[in-house]
């Protein structure tokens, strides 16, 4: 695949006209010096309060359909409370994944990297006795937040009701169950004893769970208190609970010698988790809640799949049978990427079960994935693609994707279809998709095959004009996707089933994605499939496939575009040229001169 920056030449002229333009017109920007290490970058000093710092842009194979990364250079620590890492960490600017569109320029992020600095004013003149920190645009997923907390525990809507209900100083004895999943323990409050009452029982939970530890049924202590929170979170072992808590010690709330659980709820009515080691060390853990309310080997020979790597985006109710399935089917590598937790609403339509809730649905994935074969290699990424991560990040697994064979999207958002789109256009690999309708009225599923379909952008163009000339019945969309309520207010609802049968479906086209076309089971690449009597379907199991004759596939070559300048030309040997001279001479002044 050919860097951008020779694909491209229109729009390298423009991004070195515009870097150009912006250090004549302004004097904040003291230095530029562009250069190739890997991928096309930029160099740049920008001053902010008397200082000058030292950033590197560089810009991903996938520019522009993917975002530049901007990192500070030669700094000794951290130097903005928007950046992701260490020291020479990238910088969270006013573009990232979930809102990059390709229109944003190196000038832009220049600009956005010189307002960051002169609001924070980390290293400047004048700097305030209490920093500053720059206004962020998006807040965190709980699974953003999650990542890297290694000790969970999950805390019920049930077990919230109960203990709120309770008046401050209440205290007694707990039951738990302590799995030790993947990478992570995982904690669940099975029932609580208030001392001299009667005792309350998660009914939402099983009592016991494969990957419990020691006995099904830990023993522990709950307190409800009017703490602050950052004292409770700030105990490091029993000995220091104990001193804010005398309970523990007074009632003998806690057996010793064995590993116990405290439960303890703040003044502020949030509660928090330890589990207390008979160390007497405390393992904090990161409390996990729900944020809707819970909802009550005999195969075809694929031999192919065995040495395909198959990327799936989106692990929810779709995105999970598929990869369970495609494991029955023989796929021998994944690459798996959600941001998402596992949380007990999601079980009415997930592959997956209680033995994995409050694990990312990657590692979850993963596990269901090696209980159906060990030697399948799986991979998995729990960046948010849209969201708010490191643009270096993201293009890294943007890059992952566009090594892979096949490029499964499961997750029905149209800004990752897009990112996804032009990765398999870029990289030039199959594409597919899928779409489960509201109400269980039926999906749709569809393939891009590089040079055999037109591009996935192209077909789902088609697809939302079929859906323009064929309106469907007046209905309109609850609080998901999967929930439709009719005119006369009937609310319809996908089953699993429904789920299950526009996953497999999909899964079905995998093989033919490598197959020779002549021997293709399907002789159309998008098919809507009905499930009941509806819209554009005149009875169940209907399936109806939507043409792409009369559409191009031209859109896999090599995008046209002007002439490559021969000012480029010398600019790009120049900026090799200059590579090889650092690499043979490494302690030379590398810094931009401007």
């Amino acid at each position: 695949m050919l860097p951008w920056f020779l694909r491209d030449s229109e729009r390298l002229t423009k991004e070195r006209a515009g870097v150009d333009e912006l250090a004549r017109s302004t004097s904040w920007l003291v230095g530029v010096d562009w250069g190739i290490a890997g991928e096309l970058n930029l160099d740049a000093i920008i001053r902010a309060h008397d200082h000058d710092y030292g950033v590197r842009l560089s810009f991903p194979d996938l520019f522009p359909d993917a975002p530049i990364v901007v990192r500070p250079r030669n700094m000794q620590g951290r130097i903005s409370t928007h950046q992701y890492g260490g020291a020479e960490g990238a910088l969270c600017l006013e573009w990232g994944p979930d809102n990059w569109h390709r229109d944003i320029t190196a000038v832009q992020m220049l600009q956005s990297a010189h307002r960051l600095f002169e609001t924070e004013n980390p290293l400047g003149e004048n700097r305030p006795a209490i920093p500053v920190v720059a206004q962020s645009r998006h807040a965190l997923t709980i699974g953003q937040e999650i990542r890297g907390k290694w000790a969970r525990w999950y805390a019920s809507p049930s077990l919230l009701d109960y203990t709120t209900a309770q008046p401050t100083g209440t205290a007694g004895n707990l039951q738990f169950s302590l799995r030790d999943v993947g990478d992570d323990w995982i904690v669940f409050v099975h029932e609580l004893t208030p001392q001299g009452g009667s005792s309350w029982k998660e009914t939402l939970i099983p009592s016991a769970l494969p990957g419990a530890v020691a006995s099904d049924l830990l023993l522990g202590a709950w307190l409800k208190t009017e703490l602050a929170s950052e004292t409770i979170d700030s105990q490091k072992n029993l000995a220091d609970l104990q001193a804010i808590l005398p309970e523990l010690t007074e009632k003998n709330l806690l057996t010793t010698g064995n590993t116990s659980g405290v439960l303890v709820m703040d003044g502020a009515g949030m509660l928090h988790f330890f589990i207390v080691l008979p160390s007497a060390k405390t393992i904090a853990c990161k409390r996990l809640e729900s944020e809707r309310t819970p909802m009550e080997i005999r195969a075809p020979n694929y031999p192919s799949l065995n040495t395909k790597s198959i990327a799936i985006v989106g692990l929810g109710s779709v995105g999970s049978k598929l990869a369970t399935t495609l494991a029955r089917m023989g796929v021998g590598k994944f690459y798996l990427v959600d941001h998402d937790i596992l949380l007990p609403e999601n079980l009415s339509r997930h592959a997956l079960d209680w033995t994995v809730v409050g694990e990312h649905k990657v590692n979850a994935a993963t596990i269901a994935i090696n209980r159906i074969n060990p030697e399948i290699k799986t991979e998995v990424s729990r960046l948010h693609l849209t969201g708010q991560e490191s643009n270096a990040s993201v293009n890294g697994v943007l890059n992952k994707l566009a090594e892979c064979d096949l490029i499964i999207d499961a997750t029905a958002n149209s800004k990752v279809f897009n990112l996804l789109a032009a990765a398999a256009r870029t990289s030039k690999r199959p594409m597919i998709w899928m779409e489960v309708f509201g109400g269980g009225t039926g999906g749709m599923v569809a393939r891009s095959r590089p040079s055999l379909d037109p591009i996935p952008q192209d077909m789902r163009g088609a697809y939302l004009q079929y859906c323009t000339d064929n309106p469907a019945p007046t209905t309109s969309q609850t609080n998901n996707s999967y929930t439709t309520e009719t005119a006369d207010g009937e609310v319809l609802t996908a089953s699993d089933s429904d789920v299950a049968i526009i996953a497999h479906h999909a899964a079905r086209f995998v093989p033919d994605c490598f197959t020779p076309p002549e021997q293709a089971k399907f002789p159309y690449s998008m098919y809507l499939i009905g499930l009941t009597k509806a819209w554009v379907f005149d009875a169940p199991f209907a399936t109806i496939p939507i043409s792409m004759e009369s559409f191009s596939t031209a859109g896999w070559e090599p995008e046209k575009t002007t002439e490559y300048s021969q000012d480029n030309v010398q600019f790009i040997v120049g900026l090799i040229e200059k590579q090889k001279n650092a690499i043979a001479n490494p302690t030379g002044n590398q810094n931009p001169t401007g």
